[in-house]
């Protein structure tokens, strides 16, 4: 009977998580087989940001593992580089083709879907985002757990670029 009244409040609360989420549209299945999600860029907001056009969806999607500089918007000054870090992503990604693989939190607190993306179609197919911005100087490392898988590769890159 103890067992039970303490069992109750904690999937009373679950469900309410779990409900929360549904109702905000944050639960999120790649596919009915679990496979990585596969769109076209509609748009490249930033460096690290994308509009993807999903079969059915369209969704802002934050690349996992890098942080290019912001660009000017909504009247707030742009940082240093925030241009070519963006410039950068769309001569890379502009009405591509891509494959997003969702992080282990696939959302973050601004709505945004977490996902490593790879190039899937033209030159530099299977090409992954993250790595190309960190290599050519456009990112700094930025490993949020539990979507920290790419962190050391990612370092690695920015490294190689500094030097």
């Amino acid at each position: 009977m103890r067992l039970r009244r303490l069992l109750i409040p904690v999937v009373l609360v679950v469900l309410a998580v779990v409900a929360g989420r549904v109702a905000a549209g944050t639960v999120l299945s790649p596919t009915p087989s679990g496979d990585p999600l596969a769109g076209r860029v509609d748009r490249v907001v930033d460096g690290d940001t994308l509009r993807v056009d999903l079969p059915g969806d369209d969704r802002t999607v934050r690349v996992i593992g890098v942080d290019t500089p912001e660009v000017a918007r909504d009247g707030r000054p742009g940082a240093c580089y925030g241009d070519e870090a963006r410039a950068f992503t769309r001569s890379l990604l502009d009405d591509r083709q891509v494959r997003l693989t969702l992080g282990a939190e696939p959302i973050d607190r601004f709505g945004r879907t977490l996902a490593a993306v790879r190039l899937l179609d033209g030159p530099g197919a299977g090409r992954d985002l993250a790595l190309a911005l960190a290599r050519g100087g456009y990112a700094r490392p930025l490993a949020i757990a539990p979507n920290a898988a790419n962190a050391p590769a990612v370092a690695q890159a920015v490294g190689e670029a500094r030097r």
